[in-house]
């Protein structure tokens, strides 16, 4: 068995459950359709540039006694000069106190007290299309000879991603009839709601 550490803690992790957190990841890349394989040659003819590098980040998000291993594959692309779009706003700690002194008062329609939802949208980046000529390096678990992966969606490390997930959920949000707030674009209202 190959030895692995946790690229946070350090500590070793065990092979077999990194290897099952890798295929799972991987898994999620088929089911999304993150990447289409290319030659090598296009991805070098559209962009004048190899693909871009990956690496596994492997951590143990539980303890020793009950490890949780998450694998993430990464591109790693580099700042190497401007691309115009790439902010993504993060909502301000004004926002959630706000947000908590609202619904200790709040009531529905009805009367009830109303209640606050916390969603984590697993493999975020994955949700958002790609929208420039992003190509990759396939993992070792996925390799084709002269192949490379062209991006379909946004992967984690790549300058846009945060940015084309911002735009993905502010689209879906306003399509319900949602109004991005005007002093944090990634707090939104309802009006009926």
């Amino acid at each position: 068995a190959k030895r692995i550490w946790d690229d946070i803690s350090g500590e070793e992790l065990d092979w077999n459950g990194v290897l099952r957190a890798r295929m799972e990841e991987l898994q999620g890349f088929r089911k999304y359709g993150v990447y289409e394989k290319v030659s090598i040659e296009e991805c070098r003819r559209r962009t004048g540039k190899d693909p871009l590098k990956i690496r596994w980040v492997d951590i143990n998000k539980g303890d020793i006694d009950n490890p949780e291993i998450r694998c993430r594959l990464v591109a790693k692309e580099v700042n190497r000069g401007k691309i115009e779009g790439l902010f993504a706003a993060a909502p301000p700690l004004e926002a959630k106190r706000a947000l908590f002194a609202l619904m200790e008062s709040a009531r529905d329609r009805k009367g009830k007290r109303m209640n606050i939802s916390f969603v984590d949208a697993k493999r975020a980046y994955f949700n958002a299309t790609s929208v420039r000529p992003v190509y990759i390096q396939l993992p070792n678990e996925d390799r084709e000879e002269g192949m490379c992966g062209k991006l379909l969606r946004c992967m984690y490390g790549t300058r846009d991603a945060a940015s084309r997930w911002e735009a993905t959920y502010t689209q879906a949000l306003e399509s319900m009839g949602f109004l991005a707030g005007k002093s944090s674009p990634c707090v939104f209202t309802h009006a009926q709601r």
